[in-house]
């Protein structure tokens, strides 16, 4: 892998953990109170990030960066 896409992946990898997606229907669910929403929340935020750190972690060793 050429290490100039490699620092791109990961500057991407770094991005997407600044944000989070959340569907409407998560959200809009009465029967879900505002606590247990955000408990859904971090855990959905917590995956993305370890998804990202472990895209950052393989792309740094493949690319020898």
């Amino acid at each position: 892998m050429e290490k100039r896409y490699a620092k791109e992946i990961i500057n991407w990898a770094e991005e997407a953990k600044e944000t989070l997606t959340v569907r409407k229907e998560i959200i809009m669910d009465d029967d879900t109170t505002d606590e247990q929403l955000g408990m859904i929340i971090r855990m959905m935020y917590r995956a993305k990030v370890e998804t990202q750190n472990e895209t950052i972690l393989k792309t740094k060793q493949n690319s020898g960066l």
